[in-house]
């Protein structure tokens, strides 16, 4: 017998049902310019949650769906069986600003602790109101189901205008395609989780600064904290919407930063963000033998008097124009034209100064810091500390600098096989390796087509610093040798996001 017509049928001629379904209503909302208080208004079928001047309404009193009184609403169905039930087995949530400044709003779809049927097996129906009828924002068809949703959000960073009512249908629909018998047992039991804010400015995004904004998210599927002495909060995953327009072209939000010394001694919780696609490929430093901190022709791994860093800070990049880069030993140069992509005037006013650690790992299998033992949360901790190559200083304050290895290796978000979890807890030295190959191919600061400097010096060499390979793993390399260029920078404490979504089309904007 087919499992899933056996189920059906089931469900068809039996008048009450085994599994039923719970969906909880929850608002919580954020006001920075009113006072957050609660009306339930109990004269009335709807139920009324009133926060500041966000309204919420509900369908019914008790701010609750079951299946009483509704079975043939949750038996499994079809695309077309969908169709002819949605009028009567949908649950109707009006979003109202009632104020004369803007909102944003988000809704999210959040299983209770009671549920125990799979995800995969719930379509989700999503309509929105517009003028008379619904317009369908996720379908049956082609549409996405549970356990496809990004960190169950239906709706997010949903921009209201003052005075504005929006309406929405939500129905949760048993696919009847992969239910079986067994899920006659089985309890479904979810609520929409919704968040909003209203600002005091019309700008929704201008009330926190860059880093209380992105911090306010919390944990995500692409946003985690770093369980660090610092517990930085970093954007994870293949490709996470941690889009920034900076410097007119796009960067990227490696992630909130606490503790940031700004080279006064002042500490800061402060955005660090990358540049998405790398300014070229040059040498990490190539100083002849005796200039500054090189005591060979190959240059030094000095970050302080690096070639690469003065092209960043002080030369060309910095001032928007061609110059030389340094490319091969003893000093060697190429051209490189920044005209186009330098820092701008606007892009250089939302940076200042930080203090940079500079401290690495050994080569020496011997040795305790032997980078080829070591988990990104050992890198973090080398980076951070004083172990250096002889007469190398362990910290530099400047305003552009690289990546971390530690930054690459909590960019992950693991996969099916290697989780986030057992990724952080292998030797990035072992990342290229085909049983762990999750950690790599799900962190968005992986590129298979480059080798990519880092700010990290291996410490018992003079002048070799560490790239992350093209094949994926933590690896030193001759500063001389050319490698792909990417600048980091700590943006300053009171830059703020004005707009955007994060995505690579709708990416976050900055302002003052």
């Amino acid at each position: 017998m087919n499992d899933n017509l056996s189920f059906k049928n089931i469900f068809k001629r039996e008048t009450k049902l085994a599994t039923y379904i719970v969906i909880c209503m929850t608002i919580v909302v954020l006001s920075l310019s009113y006072a957050m208080f609660f009306k339930i208004d109990g004269n009335s079928k709807n139920q009324v949650v009133e926060a500041g001047d966000l309204v919420f309404t509900y369908e019914n009193s008790s701010q609750t769906i079951t299946s009483d009184g509704k079975e043939s609403c949750f038996m499994p169905m079809s695309a077309e069986e969908t169709k002819l039930y949605l009028g009567t087995c949908d649950y109707k949530l009006s979003v109202q600003n009632t104020g004369s400044l803007k909102g944003a709003y988000t809704l999210r779809l959040i299983a209770n602790e009671t549920n125990t049927i799979e995800a995969n097996k719930l379509k989700v129906v999503l309509r929105k109101q517009e003028g008379e009828s619904f317009q369908v924002v996720n379908g049956y068809e082609n549409g996405k189901t549970v356990s496809e949703l990004t960190d169950g959000i239906l709706i997010e960073d949903e921009e209201m205008e003052q005075n504005s009512t929006t309406v929405y249908s939500v129905s949760l629909i048993i696919d009847e395609s992969v239910a079986t018998e067994e899920d006659t047992s089985k309890v479904l039991s979810y609520k929409i989780e919704g968040t909003g804010l209203v600002h005091e400015s019309q700008d929704i995004h201008t009330d926190k600064t860059a880093a209380e904004t992105i911090l306010a998210k919390g944990e995500t599927e692409e946003l985690k904290f770093d369980r660090t002495t610092d517990n930085n909060l970093r954007y994870v995953g293949f490709d996470p919407n941690n889009y920034v327009s900076f410097n007119n072209e796009l960067w990227r939000i490696i992630g909130v930063f606490n503790n940031i010394d700004d080279g006064t001694g002042k500490k800061e919780t402060r955005l660090k963000i990358i540049r998405n696609e790398p300014i070229g490929k040059y040498s990490w430093d190539n100083k002849a033998t005796g200039i500054g901190s090189s005591d060979s022709e190959t240059g030094s791994n000095d970050w302080s008097d690096s070639a690469l860093q003065i092209v960043l800070n002080e030369g060309a990049y910095w001032n928007r124009t061609s110059g030389d880069c340094p490319n091969g030993s003893n000093g060697a140069t190429t051209s490189c034209d920044f005209s186009t992509n330098g820092l701008t005037e606007e892009a250089k006013s939302m940076i200042s100064d930080a203090k940079w650690n500079l401290g690495g790992l050994s080569d020496s299998s011997s040795d305790d810091d032997s980078y080829r033992t070591e988990v990104t949360s050992a890198w973090y901790s080398y980076e951070r500390g004083t172990t250096v190559y002889s007469g190398r200083p362990t910290e530099w304050i400047g305003s552009i600098g690289l990546m971390y290895v530690s930054d690459y290796g909590y960019a992950t978000s693991g996969g099916s096989t290697t989780n986030r979890e057992k990724c952080l807890n292998t030797e990035l030295w072992n990342w290229a390796n085909s049983d762990v190959s999750d950690c790599k191919n799900n962190d968005w600061l992986y590129d298979s087509s480059s080798q990519q400097w880092t700010l990290t010096p291996l410490s018992s060499y003079s002048s070799a610093v560490f790239i992350v390979y093209s094949s994926g793993y933590a690896y030193y390399y001759s500063a001389y040798y050319h490698s792909a260029v990417s600048p980091a920078i700590y943006l300053n404490s009171n830059v703020k996001i004005s707009g955007g979504e994060g995505t690579e089309d709708s990416p976050f904007t900055l302002s003052l």
